[in-house]
């Protein structure tokens, strides 16, 4: 009776190591998934933040051109340069709403949200 009880324990304590185990390799697992969804989230924004910028300075010297046919030169770029500013001011002061928040809840939904739930999402 006594060998049973110690051949039970000491088959439970191996199968806990063995649970261990596999808990680690899915923490591994877990983690890694998370990092690379960070990684291509990050990478998508930085090439679309690259292309709007390119963007930008296009549409600002087709209204430079668009803004010469009424004005002087030098007026037409101070002006797209001055719209281009109020712009960037306009998102400095709303960069909580804007930026900040939407992030947030991204990382958020990548690092927090449980798997089942991921999966009944999509």
């Amino acid at each position: 009776m006594r060998l049973k009880i110690i051949d039970d324990i000491q088959t439970i304590i191996e199968q806990a190591k063995r649970w261990l185990m596999l808990e680690m390799e899915y923490a591994k697992l877990n983690a890694a998934e998370k990092l690379t969804t960070i990684l291509t989230f990050l990478i998508i924004g930085f090439i679309s933040a690259l292309f709007g910028f390119v963007a930008l300075i296009l549409f600002g010297f087709a209204l430079v051109e668009l803004f010469k046919l009424i004005m002087a030169p030098a007026l037409a770029f101070l002006t797209v340069g001055g719209i281009i500013i109020f712009f960037l001011v306009l998102l400095l002061l709303f960069r909580q709403p804007l930026l900040f928040n939407p992030l947030a809840k991204a990382f958020t939904r990548i690092l927090v949200a449980p798997k089942e739930e991921k999966e009944s999402n999509q």
